[in-house]
């Protein structure tokens, strides 16, 4: 009997005919017993009997707490003779057994594998003669489940939560003091503890993640690789909790994400032009006779050439979504990975059509699922960093280049007083040129024969982490004011199509961009009298914190930093929250439609949606505070 195997969930249901409950069954009373041993000394241990339809004065006592089970040694599958009236006449209903299960529990603090003796739980129900002239059909099923005192297990996993949930908070409570002080607030109000509840999301969501998905991973190694059976799958009631703390995850990791977004499309950035213009040109003023000078416009399209790769990279992964999803897919369908979720001792990558389907653990499902997904984003990543940025392609170290090569800077303030600057500044000054010029100058570069691109002198180092002075965030604010308020709402019309009033509204913004362009060159060059900067490196506390040990900013500040750390206002410098996002909502979908491809399929197209999402707010928002045309960027 395919049940008999030891550990093996099990369940069958099946449909009776009415009729055949009446005519096709005498009624027999039967003994149940368990064979101990082997042979010569095999014994019979008898199994207890527990009815829940039972009543002792009213009272159903078999469905209450155990201390007031009756428990019995016989029992029937169909009593079809009650019923009659005398022994030619037609029941006039009958009592069947709708639901048999066998309930085997193991003994508490043994290491021998031992059970407690099993005892059958069945539930009675009574048909009335309709059913059997109807002829319906009656459900019934028989199922064995398994069971064990998981207290201590279980005060492991809420130890653990606890103790990472401190953690978690403490971690919150950082980021929100950092938070605060590169935002310039002094005091705690209502929006820092909002800040405080949104930080606290991810953190607690990664917790809640990593202590269950240990726990699951755990309970299925142990339970599938164990001689001696010590540990048993949680049934479906022990995991009502488990699937409670993984939607909670799901839910914290969700407003985390949308935290991330709105913080990334709502960023202010601008790009510093440093081309100068190169001489005058003669223009013929109102009479032949006379000739005006004109200065040579500085063209635009380098600016718009940094913008468009800004706007590519802004939603740039480290990880192939389509790939990530065809290859977990691949080991978890083809190669049989999912077979091992099954709730028996057996850890086969393929089923025998011929033996027992046994149902999968959603505990097991979710190990199995989020290891396979886990493990495919890693290796994703590890060949991302490790080869394919070192020999191919490092789009945010290309990213930079393109910068130096444009003699454009890019300022990005993420917070009030808190930003990123990558200093573009060409060493030979000029940008705007041929392409011999621009093969030369790269040729004296790389032959040493030109400064190098950093900020500052003898120095490489062109990105920096920036802390800046209240005094520049609100002469900032002032400047961009006619360039984000005054904007037009449609700039994008052919010629003639702008009202005088239009007109006047873009040659507001225009000069207002040009105004800030020569603030932030002249901050950036220590040309403003009252507001400078210095530069430093930070402490290493304060790297390992991601939290400055003193007060912000009375003066600016520039960190030199690791090269890449404006990513963290794109997606490629929040990786691992998306890959956490993809593997909860990868488990979510399979929880409701126990389908990894289903959930496979669902999670690239939402997360495709939120990339596309991402771009369309970050371009937008790109050409809002930049004036870069938004037709401009492809």
């Amino acid at each position: 009997m395919l049940f008999l195997t030891f550990g093996t969930k099990y369940k069958e249901e099946c449909s009776i005919s009415a009729r055949d409950l009446w005519d096709g069954h005498d009624m027999e009373l039967w003994d149940l017993f368990l064979v101990q041993g082997e042979e010569p000394n095999e014994s019979l241990l008898p199994v207890s009997v527990l009815v829940l339809n039972y009543e002792q004065n009213g009272e159903k006592v078999n469905q209450g707490n155990a201390e007031d089970w009756q428990l019995t040694r016989r029992f029937y599958l169909v009593d079809n003779v009650v019923g009659k009236t005398d022994s030619g006449s037609v029941a006039s209903f009958v009592r069947y057994a709708k639901q048999i299960q066998l309930v085997i529990k193991l003994r508490d603090n043994t290491a021998l594998g031992q059970i407690n003796p099993p005892y059958l739980v069945i539930e009675y129900a009574d048909l009335p003669k309709k059913s059997y002239t109807d002829d319906v059909q009656i459900p019934a099923s028989f199922s064995v489940t398994y069971s064990m005192n998981r207290g201590k297990y279980n005060g492991d996993v809420e130890a653990a939560m606890i103790v990472l949930a401190g953690a978690a908070g403490l971690y919150a409570c950082l980021r929100t003091w950092g938070w605060s002080k590169r935002s310039g607030r002094i005091a705690i109000d209502f929006l820092t503890l909002i800040k405080l509840v949104v930080f606290a999301c991810g953190p607690v969501a990664t917790m809640f993640f990593v202590v269950q998905f240990g726990a699951a991973f755990w309970w299925l190694i142990v339970f599938k690789n164990q001689s001696k059976v010590m540990f048993i799958m949680p049934n479906d009631d022990e995991e009502f909790n488990f699937i409670i703390y993984m939607s909670c995850a799901f839910a914290l990791k969700c407003i985390d994400l949308v935290h991330l977004l709105v913080n990334q499309v709502t960023v202010d950035i601008f790009f510093i032009d440093w081309e100068k213009p190169r001489g005058k040109i003669n223009s013929p003023g109102p009479s032949e006779a006379e000739v005006s000078a004109k200065t040579i416009p500085v063209s635009i399209w380098r600016t718009y050439l940094v913008a468009n790769e800004w706007n590519e990279i802004q939603s740039v992964r480290k990880i192939n979504p389509i790939l990530q999803i065809v290859t977990a897919l691949f080991f978890l369908k083809v190669v049989g990975f999912e077979n091992l979720a099954t709730a028996d001792p057996n850890a086969n990558f393929r089923v025998n059509a011929a033996e027992y389907d046994c149902p999968d653990s959603r505990m097991g499902r979710f190990a199995i699922g989020a290891s396979v997904y886990l493990t495919v984003a890693v290796v994703q990543w590890a060949f991302f960093a490790f080869i394919y940025e070192r020999c191919l392609a490092d789009k945010i170290r290309q990213f930079v280049d393109l910068c130096s090569v444009s003699n454009v800077s890019v300022f990005i303030m993420q917070y009030q007083q808190w930003g990123y600057y990558i200093h573009g500044r060409s060493v030979s000054g000029v940008a705007d040129t041929d392409m011999l010029e621009i093969y030369q100058q790269l040729k004296r570069e790389e032959q040493s024969l030109r400064q190098t691109r950093g900020l500052l002198p003898n120095s490489d180092q062109q990105t920096f982490q920036m802390g800046l002075p209240k005094k520049l965030r609100a002469h900032y604010d002032r400047i961009l004011a006619p360039l984000t308020a005054n904007q037009p709402a449609q700039m994008i019309g052919g010629v003639g199509q702008a009202s005088s009033a239009t007109d006047r509204r873009f040659e507001q913004c225009i000069q207002a961009y040009v105004t800030i362009n020569k603030f932030l060159s002249s901050f950036i060059d220590h040309a403003l009298k009252d507001l400078d900067y210095v530069t430093k490196d930070k402490l290493l506390l304060e790297n390992v914190l991601d939290v400055e040990l003193y007060d912000l900013f009375e003066s600016g500040i520039f960190f030199s930093d690791n090269g890449h750390s404006f990513d963290k206002v794109l997606f490629y410098g929040n990786e691992l929250t998306l890959i956490i996002f993809d593997v909860l909502l990868f488990c979510i979908i399979d929880f409701a439609a126990h389908d990894f491809v289903l959930a496979g399929i669902l999670t690239y197209l939402i997360t495709q949606g939120i990339a596309k999402l991402r771009d369309s707010g970050g371009r937008q928002n790109l050409a809002k505070k930049t004036l870069v045309d938004q037709r401009f960027l492809i």
